[in-house]
């Protein structure tokens, strides 16, 4: 048999394979790896916290997983960081469930919106859902309270229409009247069952529909995913950690003091540099968090003051005035919906009391050193005492603060030998006029 009529054979016979056959000879593919990605969601709501959680949607969308698992507990947060996050949530391709999975906590004021918004919502057992102002703020007026349960009622009635929920207390929720349960949550139609395991959770979505803002789909393989949680990385935690305004208003003084170290003592360079990083992480801060014009005006009145009490001493007054307008400035100057989001009257006292006494020591130092009589040459030497570096007869040489002076005696001693010591009287010219000091002074 030839070459050519062997490989005509060859292919006739693979060209004659069954794709059963086919398929009994090649080795099966791995079944695919079914993914959620988990987001955890237990801090307040801020724009550094919407731009993580915005993020680690993006992804999940993007990297292939099949539904989004966010365990959920916030005391609340500002909304137009909660704006970010549902309109976050609702451009996403996957199903997004929210479980308020920490037993014990609640899910507070903004907070409610994100399980509103969600395709499957569930509770734990032992959660609640809380209006945003359960817990007393500085900042929020009575007035305040109702435009806010207004705005809450109409964006809580909006999310839980579009996922086809029906509830029956939204004004009761938004106006604080009562706390709601995980049971009574479900049986108001805030929620849609109580599991209490991410597990749990993912099987309740698998055995329900889904009821998005697209329409009612399925997603039975949910049962047997894997849960992926979603890291966050050093940079965001950095960030994340600067939403705190206590922690901002300590960076902003210790960032301070470390500016007034490297002012006293130039050329340290280290201190100043810290200082400068602090101060501008501070900034960043606060700059994302809402601050309070009462505050801001408050702290700018403590500058006033302490500067006023630099150039006019008030034997302490005004400084005193200064550091009190600033303990109360940096205690109003972030106007947080919720406590976690505003300075502790403990930390705006220490940081007062700390950056203003330091400040106003520092003021009042240099005013004083700038009023003073500058002294130089032969005049800065008056009343010294000096050491005769020849003899004195009347004239020679004497050490004074280090330095070599002509000197003259005036004195009824015609003589001082070298290394006796004298008292510099006056100055003519560049020369010191002297008198012996008798060794009696120094026994």
């Amino acid at each position: 048999m030839s070459f050519r009529q062997s490989l005509f054979l060859f292919v006739a016979f693979f060209m004659a394979l069954t794709p059963r056959a086919w398929s009994a000879i090649t080795p099966p593919h791995p079944p695919a790896v079914i993914r959620v990605d988990s987001i955890e969601l237990h801090d307040t709501l801020q724009p550094i916290r919407a731009r993580v959680f915005a993020s680690a949607i993006d992804r999940a969308n993007h990297d292939g997983a099949r539904a989004i698992l966010v365990s959920l507990s916030t005391p609340g947060g500002i909304d137009s960081a909660t704006d970010t996050m549902v309109e976050a949530m609702r451009r996403s391709h996957i199903p997004i469930i929210v479980w308020a999975g920490s037993p014990d906590t609640r899910v507070t004021g903004e907070g409610v919106r994100l399980l509103a918004e969600a395709d499957v919502a569930l509770m734990a057992p032992k959660t609640y859902l809380t209006p945003l102002w359960t817990e007393p703020t500085r900042s929020i007026s009575e007035t305040v309270h109702a435009a806010y349960g207004r705005e809450l009622a109409a964006s809580l009635s909006d999310s839980l229409a579009a996922h086809g929920r029906k509830p029956t207390a939204v004004n009761e929720l938004s106006a604080g009247i009562h706390w709601f349960s995980a049971e009574e949550s479900v049986a108001a139609g805030f929620a849609d069952g109580i599991v209490s395991l991410p597990a749990e959770a993912l099987r309740f979505a698998a055995e329900h529909p889904i009821r998005r803002r697209s329409g009612i789909v399925t997603a039975p393989e949910l049962s047997t995913a894997d849960i992926n949680s979603i890291s966050t990385g050093p940079t965001d935690l950095l960030l994340l950690s600067l939403m705190n305004p206590d922690l901002a208003v300590l960076l902003l003084t210790l960032g301070l003091l470390l500016i007034y170290l490297e002012i006293n003592t130039p050329g340290t360079i280290v201190p100043g540099a810290a200082g400068l990083t602090l101060v501008l992480l501070a900034a960043y801060a606060l700059h994302l968090l809402p601050l309070s014009t009462r505050g801001v005006l408050l702290c700018v009145l403590a500058a006033v003051l302490l500067l006023w009490e630099s150039r006019v001493p008030r034997h302490g007054i005004l400084a005193t005035l200064a550091v009190v307008a600033l303990s109360v400035g940096l205690g109003l100057l972030v106007r947080g919906p919720v406590p976690q989001l505003e300075v502790s009257w403990e930390t705006a006292v220490g940081a007062g009391m700390g950056i203003g006494g330091v400040t106003a020591c520092l003021l009042v130092l240099g005013a004083q050193a700038r009023r003073a009589k500058i002294k130089t040459g032969s005049e800065a030497m008056l009343g010294w005492l000096a050491v005769a570096q020849t003899p004195l007869c009347p004239d020679g040489q004497i050490l004074v603060r280090g330095e070599l002076w002509q000197a003259r005696l005036t004195s009824s001693v015609s003589f001082v030998a070298a290394g006796d010591r004298v008292k510099v009287l006056r100055a003519d010219g560049p020369t010191l006029e002297v008198t012996a000091v008798p060794l009696t002074q120094f026994s």
